[in-house]
Parts: C-alpha cells; structure tokens; sequence
C-alpha cells in the first residue's frame, strides 16, 4: 500500500515562477502554457505574492489587463507550509480557504500544494480504511465508514456507508 506521511510525499516539487513588473496578458499565456492554475510572484528568489487564475481572469473581466501587472494582481497574504508538514494537517489547513498553500523549505519556494494536489494523490487501495465487512451476517444494516470512493459510482467522499457488502455514497445509497 502506498502512504503518503507528509506534504512533501504528495507535492510535484516546483513551482512556475513571475515578476511583480510582468504583464497579466502574458502572464495569463505562461499559465497555459505551463498548464498551471497557480503563479509565484518572486522579487528576486524571494516569494512576495501568488496569483491565480481567477485574479488574471477578473483582471481581464474589467478591462484594464493590458496596463496592469502581476504586483498589481498578486495576493500577498498567502500562507505557507513546511514540506516536513503531515498530509492531516495540511488538509485542515483548506478547511475554509481555496488559496493554494506555497510550500517551502529552509525558506526557500519549493512548490505551490493545492487542494487537488492531496485528493489525487495515490492513497494505495481506498477501501482497506473502510469498514470491515462481516461475510456471516447478513449485511442488511447500513454501517459508516471512512472517507474513500464509492463502489457504485467511483466519486471520492467523506462518508461511506457499507451496505450489502459495497461502499456507498449517500447519493448512491439512495438509488
């Protein structure tokens, strides 16, 4: 089975890098070209900001994208992790929040870690966590289990309910 402990086991390690002086448009165009929903804003080596997609797309939106800049656009309260973090703690660290978390190590930028980043990471089989399915009964009483993918439908949750053998979704339960 594969685990993955901390942040660093589940991070692609590196990042696509701009300048506060560089323009939206292009910036817009490094982004699909890189085929990356996330910009790390640098002054020199140094992270000052980070820029989405959506802040290039809203910039676009109003207008005025030919005459504004990644300093102009960049979010400077981003958070950053350790790469030494557990994958636990760095999932509680989205709870509330869609900003991408810059991580870094020794203080310096070494890749952006994403909600998506830690929902697609291999996880080694998704229902060795769940429940334990009693083969004698006859398994007509709905149990909870753990988070993981559905039998039924493949969609990955937080809840599972062991039915007839099978890992459900609540949507899936329904059925």
């Amino acid at each position: 089975m594969v685990s993955h402990d901390t942040v660093r086991d589940v991070l692609v390690p590196e990042f696509v890098g701009a300048s506060e002086s560089d323009p939206v448009p292009a910036s817009a165009r490094l982004l699909l070209e890189e085929g990356t929903d996330h910009l790390v804003v640098l002054r020199g080596t140094d992270p000052v900001g980070v820029v989405s997609t959506r802040d290039l797309l809203g910039r676009f939106l109003t207008g005025d994208a030919t005459e504004t800049t990644l300093g102009d656009v960049m979010t400077t309260d981003y958070e950053t992790i350790s790469s030494d973090v557990s994958v636990d703690a760095a999932a509680d660290r989205f709870v509330g929040s869609s900003q991408p978390l810059l991580v870094v190590d020794n203080d310096e930028p070494i890749g952006i870690l994403t909600e998506r980043d830690l929902l697609t990471a291999p996880h080694g089989d998704p229902y060795e966590e769940a429940l334990p399915v009693d083969e004698t009964s006859d398994n007509t009483e709905n149990d909870t289990a753990s988070q993981g993918i559905c039998e039924a439908c493949g969609a990955f949750t937080r809840s599972l309910a062991v039915t007839d053998g099978r890992s459900l979704c609540a949507d899936c339960l329904d059925v």
